[in-house]
């Protein structure tokens, strides 16, 4: 069954068409340029979707139709609202694509220049535009006034004005983090976990280790050394592989090897592999020996780096089949509850898996 905010923008977008028709036949250059910025903005998250996978927050798409249906009520005397907005919605598209760049390490982050990318793009925009709006009152054979200079020149002010706005939110919560915009490009993020893909730093490593054990993320002193012993033992082995199976029997998420429970920094150097190729070879191994080589595409990998010491972060998303753990000729099955990995049997087995894993 289709969703209700699509059978909306099915008809917005209809709307929209049968107005700038409308708008060019009978000359109404204003509401032309008022109906031509709304169907841009309500066509943008579709383009994206299509040509880059990018996904939406259900919010900012409901968010953006009721604006525009706040915009074909109330926002075509002036024409205001309509290139305010749609300088906004550029910039903030411009700031998207930025920082879709630095988040896969293709760019370095620059915050002016990613300020003055999303401004520019937002501009470029509007004015190309009022462009085909002066070329198509050409072919028509309407006559270029004073009137229809100073109405465009208008128009594209506010358009810089939206673009402005949006461009200087973007660059304080770059530099800021303002947690209203914050909470819009995490939600956004979490919608396009491949897209923002990307290295993690040495200050992100380090508000995530402050953040502590949760749901989501685990730590581990050791990938195979017990630190009384200073010897290799299968039990540590089997700690860090139960929490990788319950990451991806549940809602995915992070371990780093190399962390005391309490977030204090061993390093990696603790478990006496000759180099970091070796550590991760032993864990690749275990990986396919024990949970099996078909889920490796579901776990990342990453090497970081410390207080001058190496840490192993090891990153799974969730898995759409059920995974077991291979333990002495059996297999056990793991989720997690909260900071701790569980193991589940029997009956509660079966219901979690039907509830998990089955589709409806």
């Amino acid at each position: 069954m289709q969703e209700p905010r699509n059978y909306l923008s099915v008809a917005l977008k209809l709307i929209l068409i049968l107005s700038i028709l409308s708008s060019i036949y009978y000359q109404l250059w204003h509401l032309l340029s008022a109906n031509v910025f709304l169907l841009i903005l309500i066509f943008i998250p579709d383009i994206l979707k299509s040509s880059s996978k990018v996904v939406f927050p259900k919010e900012f798409e409901w968010t953006l139709m009721i604006f525009i249906v706040l915009t074909i009520i109330f926002g075509r005397t002036k024409g205001i609202i309509a290139p305010i907005a749609f300088g906004i919605g550029i910039s903030f598209i411009g700031f998207i694509m930025s920082m879709i760049l630095y988040s896969t390490n293709r760019v370095k982050q620059n915050r002016f220049l990613i300020t003055i990318f999303s401004f520019s793009l937002a501009v470029t925009f509007g004015a190309t535009i009022e462009l085909v709006k002066y070329y198509l009152k050409l072919a028509l054979g309407q006559p270029i006034t004073t009137s229809v200079y100073t109405f465009s020149m208008s128009t594209l002010t506010y358009v810089i004005a939206g673009a402005l706005l949006s461009s200087l939110v973007g660059y304080f919560y770059m530099k800021t983090e303002l947690t209203p915009i914050k909470k819009l490009v995490n939600k956004f993020k979490s919608k396009n976990p491949d897209i923002f893909e990307r290295e993690t730093d040495e200050k992100e490593l380090e508000e995530l280790i402050k953040k502590g054990e949760n749901e989501k993320l685990e730590f581990k002193s050791t990938l195979r050394t017990n630190l009384h012993t200073n010897q290799p033992d299968r039990k540590i082995e089997h700690s860090v592989l139960k929490t990788i199976a319950a990451f991806l029997n549940s809602k995915g998420g992070e371990l780093i090897v190399g962390v005391e429970d309490n977030g204090e920094i061993l390093g990696i150097e603790k478990d006496n592999f000759e180099n970091v190729d070796k550590f991760n070879l032993h864990l690749m191994n275990l990986i396919k020996q024990r949970i099996g080589k078909k889920h490796l595409e579901l776990i990342k990998v990453e090497t970081l780096e410390i207080q001058n010491k190496k840490l192993i972060k090891i990153e799974c998303k969730p898995s759409n089949k059920p995974v077991f753990l291979s333990q002495d000729d059996q297999e056990e099955f793991y989720i997690r509850i909260g900071p701790s990995t569980v193991l589940v049997i029997g009956s509660e087995l079966i219901e979690y898996v039907k509830k998990r894993f089955e589709k409806k």
